[in-house]
């Protein structure tokens, strides 16, 4: 219990403006040369309010409870968790795309009485979000993530509508500090080898665009980096439920 009361403190004084983690790191030559949108109204403990993208408007949010199910006995755990979100994205000229998503997680731990955790399985978090586009059709945004800086090479995502192809990749570096941070503090989203979009999910968050992108491309790209700061990781919530046990 005393592990989730500080989880609690330690997230209320990060929601505070002046106590903000620093910024994620973005590619330099890629941040130089993008759009940068700044994210407004968007807060932790609204989980269902709307926000700005720049001038694009995420509305209709809808983020379901967690459902949590499974057993633990002897010190084994065996966990499953999922939750479901639904939103709306509104373009300046009036465009609104819908788009639906889910997480979910399974957890095998054998967990000691000195706080000791192992994982006895893959422990994957998997994360999708479906939408459409009037142009270039359906798309699915796909990520899947062992949950661990020492795994992030097993970290695999993927924007697709069949045709085109975006790699998902995590980032775990802030601005001015050589470690990496102990989550993801955001993605980046690349063509063919080239950065095209960011999103940092830390602090109020912020998007990077490629300024050569036309408008469906950046509809589609938009509405997954909105996703992904929807998105509230289910992995670490095991560990809150078990310290209250």
């Amino acid at each position: 219990m005393k592990n989730v009361l500080l989880r609690v403190a330690l997230a209320g004084v990060l929601a505070l403006p002046s106590c903000t983690l620093p910024n994620m790191a973005v590619e330099p030559t890629f941040k130089e040369q993008s759009q940068e949108l700044t994210v407004e109204g968007r807060k932790a403990y609204k989980p269902n309010g709307s926000f700005m993208v720049g001038n694009y408007r995420v509305a209709q949010v809808n983020r379901g409870w967690r459902n949590a199910s499974g057993f633990s006995m002897l010190g084994y755990e065996n966990i499953k968790m999922n939750q479901r979100y639904e939103f709306s994205l509104q373009s300046p000229a009036g465009d609104q795309w819908f788009a639906f998503g889910a997480s979910r997680l399974q957890e095998k731990n054998l967990r000691s009485d000195n706080g000791i955790t192992l994982a006895v399985g893959k422990n994957l978090e998997y994360f999708v979000t479906h939408f459409t586009s009037p142009v270039s059709g359906q798309w699915c945004l796909l990520t899947v993530d062992p949950g661990q800086y020492v795994l992030r090479k097993k970290f695999e995502g993927e924007l697709s509508n069949g045709g085109q192809h975006y790699k998902i990749a995590p980032i775990y570096k802030l601005e001015g500090s050589k470690l990496p941070a102990g989550d993801i503090v955001g993605y980046e989203f690349l063509q063919d080898g080239k950065r095209m979009a960011a999103v940092q999910v830390i602090n109020h968050g912020k998007v990077w665009l490629a300024k050569e992108l036309e408008e469906d491309s950046r509809m589609v790209l938009l509405t997954a980096a909105s996703s992904l700061l929807l998105y509230d990781k289910l992995q670490g919530t095991t560990d809150e439920m078990a310290d209250m046990r």
